[in-house]
């Protein structure tokens, strides 16, 4: 288990979904709001130096997905 320094929330590797699409993170901020956001991170393990949003793995999230690649986000 992970704790975020940023959020102080607690969550596995696996029960996420990492993303590092600034305009796509803003959208589903907007979306869902902040609950579902678990940890913020600035790596290169998912992509070079890049700033990646760690959220959970539900059906709000994944109903958010589907909608952004829909472009009805």
């Amino acid at each position: 288990m992970i704790t975020s320094k940023i959020t102080g929330k607690t969550y596995s590797p696996t029960d996420v979904v990492y993303i590092s699409n600034v305009l796509q993170v803003k959208k589903m901020l907007d979306y869902l709001g902040p609950e579902d956001l678990y940890d913020i991170l600035w790596t290169s393990e998912k992509r070079p130096d890049a700033l990646v949003f760690v959220w959970a793995r539900n059906d709000r999230t994944k109903e958010c997905k589907l909608l952004w690649d829909q472009h009805k986000l």
